[in-house]
């Protein structure tokens, strides 16, 4: 108590005050951004002449069940809204957050910027999971083809977790050590996702392609229903947590004389991470680079405190994501797939974020 009274401590916690206030501020900015930008997208390409201010609106007296005189103003607003643009957009909110989050939690566990779901093979396994239900006769058309690759997705996706938690079990594993097993599996089910693609026809050719970079194009209200569960359920526990990860981040020694048996821990939350992975890509596909991005431009600006860094990454992927579904529907009149629209801003953001850190840090990261 004698310290803090001296000039120095004032200057220490009041720097510290300042330091959680502008983080505050940011996460506020973020909020805001993320509320216009959704508002402004649910305008465009409606053939409806409504305002960004009238959408809150619409959607609320949806959700309080006010009726309108069918092909009235009120009526159509409503129908066009809701029913046809709202779900992907939606979609592409809660999709960019959920790879977000995990993102930035996996680069904290591991301790390693290139951490995210698809790194650590997740990703790679799903789109085999999915690859083969479609080349296996699955359709995308129905309600029954789309749960069927989604399930296939979910299940092969859980592969390369059930291999770290496995091996876990028998051998002590590092973060680098569980990244390159990660890069392996990764690499392993990309071939076998060739090899079962050489004997298909065009038409399924074509939808697994769909389905390799991500998109949107099926995406309804039942399919964000367990999105947005494990979103909303995920992202809690990962805040709840977010000081057992800045603990993770000082290394393994030193988090087990601070309570934190990281080994257990890690694992815990990567089934948990994929989880959340999965309920995105067996709806939408393969959609990279979000993972990765979002957290690093939330550290850029905040620092690496995951207390901010996470509920940071949640505003920010979505914002991301949003943007990346719009410039994918408005930029040719056939819509191009949000991965690989994604992948083309993504690319050159995530070079100049590693240049620019590396530069600031004399060559090391």
């Amino acid at each position: 108590m004698a310290y803090v009274e001296t000039n120095d401590g004032y200057e220490i916690i009041e720097e510290y005050n300042a330091s959680i206030a502008r983080k505050v501020t940011f996460l506020i900015i973020l909020a805001i951004i993320l509320f216009l930008t959704f508002c402004f997208i649910c305008t465009l390409d409606t053939g409806r002449d409504f305002s960004m201010f009238s959408v809150p609106r619409i959607i609320w007296n949806n959700i309080a069940g006010v009726t309108y005189e069918k092909y009235s103003a009120g009526w159509w607003d409503d129908y066009i809204l809701i029913q046809k643009n709202l779900p992907r957009i939606a979609g592409a909110t809660i999709a960019g957050a959920s790879l977000a989050v995990c993102g930035a939690t996996t680069q904290s566990l591991m301790n390693n910027p290139l951490a995210s779901p698809y790194t650590m093979g997740m990703s790679s396994g799903a789109c085999f999971g999915s690859v083969l239900a479609i080349v296996a006769g699955f359709s995308l058309g129905s309600s029954i083809g789309i749960y069927g690759v989604s399930f296939n997705a979910f299940i092969f996706g859980m592969i390369p977790v059930a291999i770290v938690i496995a091996l876990s079990r028998v051998m002590t594993l590092t973060p680098v050590t569980i990244i390159l097993i990660g890069v392996a599996v990764s690499q392993f089910f990309g071939s076998l996702t060739t090899l079962i693609q050489v004997g298909a026809d065009e038409d399924t050719l074509q939808a697994a392609y769909l389905w390799q970079v991500g998109n949107f194009y099926n995406i309804g209200w039942s399919d964000l229903q367990l999105m947005s569960f494990f979103l909303i359920i995920g992202s809690i526990v990962l805040i709840l947590m977010s000081q057992k990860f800045n603990i993770l981040t000082l290394g393994d020694d030193s988090a087990k004389a601070l309570g934190v048996d990281a080994t257990v821990f890690r694992i815990s939350c990567m089934a948990l991470l994929a989880l959340m992975t999965m309920s995105v890509v067996a709806f939408v596909g393969i959609i990279g680079f979000v993972g990765l991005i979002a957290p690093h431009m939330v550290r850029f600006v905040i620092g690496g405190d995951n207390k901010f860094v996470i509920p940071a990454s949640i505003l920010s992927g979505a914002v991301l994501l949003l943007v990346a579904d719009t410039i994918s529907r408005m930029i040719t009149s056939d819509p191009i797939p949000v991965g690989a629209v994604m992948s083309c801003i993504g690319g050159p953001i995530f070079i100049y974020l590693i240049l620019r850190r590396s530069s600031m840090f004399k060559g090391g990261y």
